[in-house]
């Protein structure tokens, strides 16, 4: 019962405030003479509870847009009139104000993490339109808005709501804040930047150190969900909008000022210390995502160039970017197939990235120019690999090495000197002179070796590898495989395959009746006697 009187107390408390800041913003509103009633209402803010905290930001913002409407916050240039008095006192309270949001954006309730960003976002417009017509030209208020994201950005307690409100009410929307974005990312990456220097160079601090895994998680979050790529060759809609800017080329509306801004963006956050799976994240979107929005491609060789040195899955990963940036920007990759022929280990037909990796392969061996030795490797390495492979893994191999041997003939000879085939003398598993821990597949010999692993792969043990390795014991007059067929597989699509299908008829079973309970020699028949 005293839990109830204390909680109906609290809530007749919380009303008895409100009411009071609606009484309080009632007297600003109608006359300056009230203007003292803001410090009542920052009091409330600052130490009231969520509901009362909430209400009286709500009217502090309502309150210094009807200020700034008037002209009361605009720094007037003689300080010694009245009337510049109680201006410099409101921009005092405003920047009280402007605290007290920034406080909230750490706030460990999300919804008040977005109204606090929503405030924030009215007053950026406000004091860019401010700017804007007191200079007569475009001007945005970017200190504050860094402020804000450096917030939202290096803080830990940054909600999932508040970084996806910043994507798309605001960056996916406006083309101003989108762009001063990309610009602020690429100054609060930088290694110089300190922000309690008022933007001088400097050593950063320890604190934005120990951030850098917040950074980093909460910057690609928000960069990840912007889906306006700069490709446009103009930008209108911007949130400051008082005074549209001109269109040189460094203005926020030139299409090639965009793209500098996205690269730069990129490039920044490219050398921050990523996590591993941020990291295989960037990989996967690199190719679709930044490279082709990038002023400069070749400035990502560098990133893309140790990922794939990395080995592993990452270097998986790495290859779809290094590829269109080989392919289409004349990267020179010096010893890329004897770094490819490295990825080929034990762990290869394993890998979730399997699929997107052969898609690619397929690319780079699909050239008539590369040399024999070069091709029989790959085709010899993958075949030992098929060996102790899954049968997803082994259905992978099979294709792959039946359309290099196609694409390139020379490599033929691997077949011919099977065990079983006439014409050549066989090589078999135990005079293969294949050399399987050799690195360089110049001096792996493979080209002098057999395909005597596909003769084992014919007696698999899953009777569909079996007959799908049976394609190499007949005449090779087939078309190449579609390799996007034999892709996808698992355990479980080659289980559904099978219950599926309808046998021809029913299989013949020979089951000897049992004549007595117990059979002779059976063990339980030592023991007992009937």
């Amino acid at each position: 019962m005293a839990s109830k009187r204390k909680h109906s107390s609290t809530k007749e408390e919380s009303k008895a405030v409100v009411d009071r800041i609606i009484l309080l913003e009632n007297n600003v509103v109608s006359s300056q003479q009230n203007l003292n009633d803001v410090v009542d209402i920052l009091s409330i803010a600052k130490s009231g509870n969520v509901e009362t905290m909430f209400v009286a930001t709500n009217s502090l913002g309502r309150i210094f847009a009807g200020l700034w409407k008037q002209g009361l916050l605009k720094r007037n240039k003689d300080g010694k009139t009245a009337a510049s008095t109680v201006s410099d006192w409101l921009r005092g309270n405003y920047n009280e104000y402007i605290g007290i949001l920034k406080t909230q954006l750490k706030h460990s309730e999300a919804a008040i993490q977005v109204a606090a960003l929503k405030l924030l976002m009215q007053a950026v417009v406000h004091e860019g339109e401010n700017a804007s017509k007191s200079s007569g030209s475009y001007e945005f208020p970017n200190s504050l808005y860094l402020s804000i994201l450096e917030l939202i950005l290096d803080g830990s307690e940054a909600s999932d709501h508040l970084l996806r409100t910043l994507a798309d009410s605001y960056l996916n929307l406006y083309d101003d804040l989108r762009y001063y974005f990309y610009r602020d990312v690429a100054k609060i990456a930088s290694p110089d930047y300190d922000p309690f220097k008022s933007g001088k160079s400097g050593a950063r601090t320890k604190s934005l150190v120990e951030e850098a895994e917040s950074f980093v998680r909460n910057t690609f979050a928000v960069m990840g969900m912007i889906k306006v790529v700069p490709t446009a060759k103009e930008y209108t809609a911007f949130w400051v909008n008082a005074i549209p800017p001109t269109g040189d080329e460094s203005s926020v509306s030139s299409a090639a000022a965009h793209r500098k801004a996205f690269s730069e963006a990129w490039v920044a956050f490219l050398r921050q210390p990523l996590t591993a799976e941020i990291y295989k994240q960037v990989l996967l979107s690199m190719h679709r995502r930044i490279i082709p929005h990038m002023v400069d491609a070749t400035g990502l060789m560098d990133f893309l160039s140790t990922a794939y040195d990395a080995g592993g899955s990452i270097s998986l990963l790495a290859l779809n970017g290094l590829f269109t940036l080989i392919d289409q920007y004349n990267l020179n990759y010096p010893q890329f197939y004897e770094k490819l022929y490295a990825l080929f280990d034990r762990n290869l037909l394993h890998v979730k990235y399997r699929a997107r990796f052969f898609r690619l392969f397929e690319l780079f061996l699909g050239s008539s120019h590369l040399p024999a030795y070069l091709v029989a490797a790959f085709i010899k390495r993958i075949a030992r690999l098929a060996i102790s492979a899954t049968p997803s893994g082994a259905v992978t191999a099979i294709p792959v090495i039946y359309n290099l041997l196609k694409a390139h003939p020379s490599c033929m000879v691997l077949i011919h000197r099977m065990p079983g085939y006439e014409g050549e003398e066989s090589v078999d598993a135990e005079s293969d002179p294949y050399l399987a821990d050799e690195a360089d597949p110049a001096k792996c010999n493979a080209l002098s070796s057999s395909l005597w692993e596909l003769e084992t792969l014919q007696h698999h043990y899953y009777p569909n590898i079996a007959t799908l390795a049976n394609i190499f014991s007949e005449p090779f007059h087939k078309p190449k495989f579609q390799l996007e067929d034999f892709l996808d597989h698992t355990y479980t699509t080659f289980f559904d395959g099978d219950t599926a299908r309808t046998p021809k008829k029913a299989p013949a079973l020979a089951v000897q009746p049992p004549t007595a309970l117990l059979r002779t020699g059976d063990a339980i028949s030592d023991f007992l006697v009937l």
